[in-house]
């Protein structure tokens, strides 16, 4: 004796597109927190290069004024990388997920960590009425001082900045890139 059919046949193509809304969802969420991870590790290693390069300008400031960007050797043959490279290596190889990375050390303007708020900007040679302060990544910049001119406890500072491009543009309301502007600060140990 053959039974009716109970519908079995309709049920199995509501199973897969139950099944397709879900996995789209949980796909969705996944790269969204893949994505989400991914930057706030590339954050957290440049702030540690920021903060280790500083530290590493602030130990060095006996050493010439074009260490920031040239090796240094010493009388026994030692080599000291320069600060950008320090910095730069101790951001691993992850330097490259930020397009234009750029790092520059300089000594920090103490009247403007006085201010409310603290403003971090470098020292300035400039002494017109109308003090321009300047661009720490210009190498050419007239109004620059050198970036071992700070004494005993004035700041040494590293900053890296560069652009972060997500992986997956305009993914859950992601802006298409974010730009990084990363500054450590470190007491000067020179004399």
């Amino acid at each position: 004796m053959l039974m009716p059919s109970s519908g079995c046949g309709k049920r199995r193509g509501m199973t897969i597109v139950e099944s397709t809304l879900v996995l789209s969802v949980f796909a969705l969420l996944m790269f969204g927190i893949f994505e989400y991870s991914r930057f706030l590790m590339i954050l957290h290693i440049t702030n540690n290069a920021a903060r280790d390069g500083a530290r590493y300008a602030a130990v060095n400031l006996d050493k010439p004024t074009n260490f920031d960007t040239v090796d240094y050797t010493d009388g026994s043959g030692v080599v000291h990388p320069s600060i950008i490279k320090y910095t730069r290596q101790r951001m691993g190889s992850l330097d490259k997920h930020l397009q234009n990375c750029l790092i520059a050390a300089y000594p920090v303007d103490d009247v403007g960590l006085n201010l409310t708020p603290p403003v971090i900007r470098p020292k300035t040679t400039d002494i017109t009425g109308v003090i321009t302060y300047p661009d720490p990544f210009n190498q050419s910049d007239p109004n620059k001082t050198a970036w071992n001119n700070a004494a005993f406890t004035q700041r040494v500072a590293v900053t890296i900045k560069g652009r972060y491009y997500t992986a997956l543009p305009n993914f859950l309301w992601m802006p298409n890139h974010i730009d990084l502007y990363i500054t450590a600060l470190a007491a000067s140990e020179g004399g």
